[in-house]
């Protein structure tokens, strides 16, 4: 009776280890300075300085917007501005398609 006790502790705990594990490396992750970012003038900077964000909704929030293809600019496109016919000089310079 007494190994059949002990093995079932055994397995309990070899059953509970990996949530352990996981729970140490989330504190480990988290400083203790987060709870004080409450009472800061900046928290979003605070958070951000102890990594106290969560990384998933962060990488989220912050993706760059695709970033469009451009040509380079003409200096011509420039002069437009001062011609008696701004309409054709643009259209003549390729300043209209960007």
């Amino acid at each position: 009776m007494k190994k059949l006790l002990i093995a079932a502790a055994a397995l309990a705990l070899v059953s509970s280890a990996p949530t352990l594990v996981g729970q140490s490396k989330a504190a480990q992750t988290r400083s203790s300075y987060c709870d004080m970012a409450k009472s800061q003038k900046d928290p979003v900077s605070w958070n951000a300085r102890y990594n106290c964000l969560d990384k998933t909704a962060t990488a989220r929030a912050e993706a760059p917007a695709p970033v469009a293809k451009t040509r380079p600019k003409n200096a011509m496109c420039d002069l437009a501005k001062s011609q008696k016919d701004p309409v054709s000089w643009n259209a003549r310079y390729n300043c209209l398609n960007r």
